[in-house]
Parts: structure tokens; sequence; C-alpha cells
């Protein structure tokens, strides 16, 4: 029997010449009590009370292949509210079995009493726009170009160039961390008081997100160090990190700031639609460890999911999910001034958008290319097209016969 709030249910696609049902069967045994000669310890209630159960079998056959949707449910007494062991639970060796040719982790079914188990984000969206005092359109955001090689000083006057154009967050590159001609401490301080410089011209809040990615046990020192310099967001690629280098810095009492999260390394194993691990799940599992923002991919950009995938992120992170804050969907690469009113029709207001060299590329200078953006996102808040931007938005107009002349009169 399956008490639902006992047991957390994986949806999965599988391939295999065998059997679906039998297989699944297999890779239940296998992620919990164990597949092989059974032992004289594993009596007939320690399965039913331990051993992962088939839960669904949609299987069809194909060619030479049995395929479908597959749903196991893994009792959550084995493994806790841990997520590594989660993750070794319904991500583990089922993915080695030589008798399965594909397998991909599509989604996890979380009950309530496993969520209560976590705090989730700090600020999350709501959060984060009280910190900037933007409460009806969506977030403007920058990443600094080049992604390398500048040192604080350079780095500090690029940001100056984009907050005064009027973008709500800055964050550094995931290449860029803590390297030796930049450090955190550096590059933080001149960061800060170059934007401190922008807000008092502007009247308007940058938030600055410095990248804390280390060895784990360097992470929480690199955020002592970000913070006592005025950091006003942390930053982590949470993928290569861990979601518990997550979990230890978002509940954590001393950090105070909001935390934005990259995903690099995730496409190594989500890009395949047979085999891997889903953006749902690590969408569901950033959130549950409190990422305050988390990349969702980009809309008409240039990375390799479709839009509806976008979308699909970006509702994770946004639905109601227990006491859980919504985490704010971030849409970043390849994004430029062209890009935005098609961010705004796909993903409402509640998300941020990212551009790098679609701000620092613009033609005449970073603040030119803040301004084209921010004027992009009003003319779609107005529901206004961009093909027709009015003349006085000159940086847009310049930003239009750039990157889609087509568009241009």
């Amino acid at each position: 029997m399956i008490i639902e709030d006992e047991v957390i249910i994986a949806r999965y696609y599988m391939e295999t010449p065998k059997s679906l049902e039998k297989i699944t069967r297999n890779a239940a045994s296998e992620q919990s009590t164990g597949l092989g000669t059974r032992s004289g310890f594993e009596t007939g209630g320690l399965i039913e009370t331990y051993g992962a159960k088939v839960v669904s079998v949609d299987s069809t056959e194909i060619g030479d292949l049995n395929k479908g949707i597959v749903e196991i449910a893994y009792p959550i007494k084995n493994f806790g509210p841990i997520i590594p062991m989660l993750l070794t639970t319904v991500a583990g060796n089922l993915f080695e079995l030589a008798e399965i040719k594909n397998v991909k982790l599509l989604d996890l079914d979380i009950p309530p009493a496993y969520l209560s188990e976590f705090k989730g984000p700090k600020f999350g969206t709501s959060g984060t726009r009280k910190i900037l005092g933007v409460v009806d359109r969506p977030l403007l955001g920058c990443v600094i170009k080049p992604c390398v090689g500048l040192e604080p000083e350079t780095f500090a006057q690029a940001a100056y160039e984009a907050s005064v154009g009027g973008v709500d967050f800055i964050k550094d590159d995931e290449l860029i961390s803590n390297p030796a001609y930049s450090p955190i401490e550096v590059r933080t301080s001149a960061t800060m008081e170059a934007l401190d410089r922008a807000e008092e011209e502007t009247g308007e809040k940058t938030l600055y997100a410095v990248n804390v990615t280390d060895e784990v046990a360097n992470i929480m020192g690199n955020a002592e160090s970000a913070i006592s310099n005025g950091a006003t967001c942390l930053m982590i690629n949470v993928i290569v990190t861990g979601f518990s280098a997550l979990r230890m810095l978002a509940e954590d009492q001393s950090i105070k700031v909001p935390i934005h999260c990259h995903r690099d390394m995730f496409a190594a194993f989500a890009r395949s639609p047979a085999h891997g691990i889903s953006s749902q799940v690590v969408s569901k599992l950033a959130r549950l460890c409190g990422a305050d923002h988390l990349h969702a991919g980009s809309i008409d950009g240039k990375l390799f999911e479709d839009n509806d995938t976008v979308i699909k992120s970006s509702e994770t992170m946004r639905r109601q999910w227990g006491e859980i804050k919504p985490t704010l969907p971030v849409s970043s690469g390849g994004q430029n001034p062209c890009t935005v009113e098609h961010n705004f029709e796909l993903l409402g207001n509640d998300f941020l958008i990212l551009a790098g060299s679609g701000i620092f590329g613009h033609k005449d200078g970073a603040t030119s290319g803040a301004k084209a953006m921010r004027q992009a996102l009003n003319l779609a808040i107005s529901g206004t097209a961009l093909k027709d931007c009015p003349v006085g938005d000159k940086e847009l107009k310049t930003a239009i016969r750039q990157w889609q002349p087509s568009l241009d009169k």
C-alpha cells in the first residue's frame, strides 16, 4: 500500500528492449532494498516498509524498444530531508542499469510533509521586489561583459554604466568568482561604490549579485567577504556546487541578501529528451533549497530549451507550493532589446530578464544598451509593438537597427 504523504513519486521516461513493466520493478528494487539475490535479512515486512513501489507503467512498443512513462514511489523514510540522498535514490544506479537503454527523470511529486522540512527562499520574488521598490513590472538585469578578464575598477565602471541606464540588477558572469586578478572583496567594494554613485544620480537601486562559487569549504567565507564589502545579492552556480551548498547559504541566518542561482552544467544531463534529468526537477529542488532567483532558460535566445519548456520551468518556480516562497524566474542567454517584447508576452510580469552583450554590445555603449532594454520593456507593458517604437526612444531605435533591422522604419 502506498501512503501518499510518506513517499515521493518520481516520474521517468524509459526505453528498454525488455518488458518495461519488469524493468520498472527492477529499477524500484535497485533504488531501495536492492536488486539481486535476496538476502536472509530481506524480510517481507522490510520490503513492504522500505521497498520502492511501482505506481504506473505506460508502455508502447516502437521497433525493438519498449518506451513509456513510468512512476515509482520511494519511501521518504529511506532518505529524509537530505537532497543528496533524495537524488541518490531517484537518480542513482538505475541510470547505470544495462537493461535500460535510456531513462530521464521528468518530475518529482513531493508531499506537503516533506516540503515542510525545507525553508525555501528567504526573499523570492516579492522580497526582491521590496528591496528594489519595483512592484509593477518585470525586472531588468545585466551580466557584465566580457565574462572574464576585467580588473575591479573596470568592472565597476561597466556596472555603473549599466546602472545609470536603468537596470535593476547586475550579476557576475558564472565564469568569474574569486580570481587573483579580481578578488571578491576588491571587486565587490569597487562595484558597490559605483552603484551607490549611480543611485545618487538616478534615484533607483541596483542589486549586485556576487558569485561566491568555490570549493564548498570556501563558499561561506566568500559570502561573508562579499556581504562585508556591501554586496546586496549573492550568486552561486548551483549545479556544480550542489543543492546542499545553496541550502547552506539560504538557511544561514547571517545571510540577509537574496541568492541568485545559475544552473551552468545543467545541460550536460538535461539536453537529451530521452536521458538525464529535466529542468522541472532542477527548478523544484533549487526552489526547495532556497533559490531566490533561478535561471529558467531563454525565451527566443541562444540556449537549447524551447519556449514552452522555459514557460513550464517558470511556472514551477512561481506556483503555490505549500509555504515555500516563489522563486523569481530568470530569462537569460542571447537576450537583447528586441527580445523583450516576446519575453513579456510569454512570461508575464514576474520574471527577470538578463542581457549581457545585448546591453554591452549596443552600438552606443552600455548605458544606451540599458536604456534600450528599459524602453523596450516600457513599450511591451504599454501594449505598443516594437515595430511602433517612438522616435524619442533613440537608444531602442538604434538597437532595432542593430539586432532586428527588418523592423526599422
